[in-house]
């Protein structure tokens, strides 16, 4: 009797970030990271995470081929106002413009291609400025909205406990995938949502108004952007593990189709 081919997990391309940072002699040195909860968070879904921390134009399409989804995480940078139109001054972070050339064109590569995606605070800022969006530049300006942003003197564990509450489009799309009409979320930004990009639905909104979540109507499986965390308390948060599992199993599907593309690894 043969034994089963076991199939290597599907592959998620997580964006990489780019930091000047303290090395152990206390100089500046420059970085290039990926987030932990992020990959640890794949790895649990049964999936495996890979990173190109920098990629040539011409080889984008070539990468995204060996991967069945993108993960656009979260980061103390800000995406540069230079791609939709806005204002260099900004109250606080910096920017990162290397993450800028990969993700961006990765985005509109990936909603093409129909790959999964999906996109966590400043990742989904990305999404949505790729379409053509524009965003809130300091939320800390505002007077009169929910407080969307952490506080410093706080542990990272405290920081990523839910804020506020969002209420999701009744009928929507949201709502069928989570199984809730209002749930609480993280919230550690300054900056957000303004004008959502071309294609791209609202499927729900804090109580001041701010987009929180969104999706890309023209794909056929999966292309969300949260500006939340769901990849911060999946395993117990009943609307971040249903987001996140939607994720997992769009991967998943990606990644059979795949190898039938190649009929001599398609299993019947």
């Amino acid at each position: 009797m043969s034994r089963p081919v076991l199939q290597p997990a599907p592959r998620v391309w997580i964006a990489a970030s780019h930091r000047i940072l303290s090395n152990e002699h206390g100089k500046p040195q420059r970085y290039t990271l990926v987030d932990e909860a992020s990959w640890r968070t794949l790895v649990s879904l049964g999936l495996q995470p890979v990173s190109f921390p920098a990629v040539a134009p011409a080889q984008l399409e070539s990468a995204l081929r060996q991967v069945s989804g993108v993960l656009l995480g979260g980061s103390a940078t800000h995406v540069h106002p230079s791609h939709f139109g806005g204002s260099q001054q900004v109250t606080d972070g910096t920017y990162d413009l290397e993450r800028d050339a990969v993700s961006l064109p990765l985005v509109r590569l990936a909603l093409r291609q129909q790959v999964p995606l999906i996109g966590f605070c400043r990742g989904s800022h990305e999404f949505n400025v790729a379409c053509g969006g524009t965003l809130h530049q300091d939320l800390r300006a505002r007077t009169d909205g929910v407080r969307h942003w952490e506080d410093a003197e706080e542990s990272v564990a405290q920081q990523y406990l839910e804020r506020h509450f969002v209420t999701v489009a009744p009928g929507g799309a949201l709502e069928r995938l989570v199984g809730m009409r209002r749930f609480p979320v993280s919230s550690l930004h300054s900056q957000g949502v303004d004008r959502l990009g071309e294609g791209l639905v609202a499927e729900a909104h804090a109580d001041d108004g701010l987009v929180e979540a969104f999706r890309f109507g023209g794909h056929d499986g999966f292309a969300w952007g949260f500006q939340f965390h769901p990849e911060w308390g999946w395993r117990w948060h009943p609307a971040y593990g249903r987001i996140m599992q939607g994720f997992a199993e769009a991967c998943r599907q990606r990644r059979a189709q795949q190898r039938c593309d190649q009929p001599q690894t398609c299993l019947s």
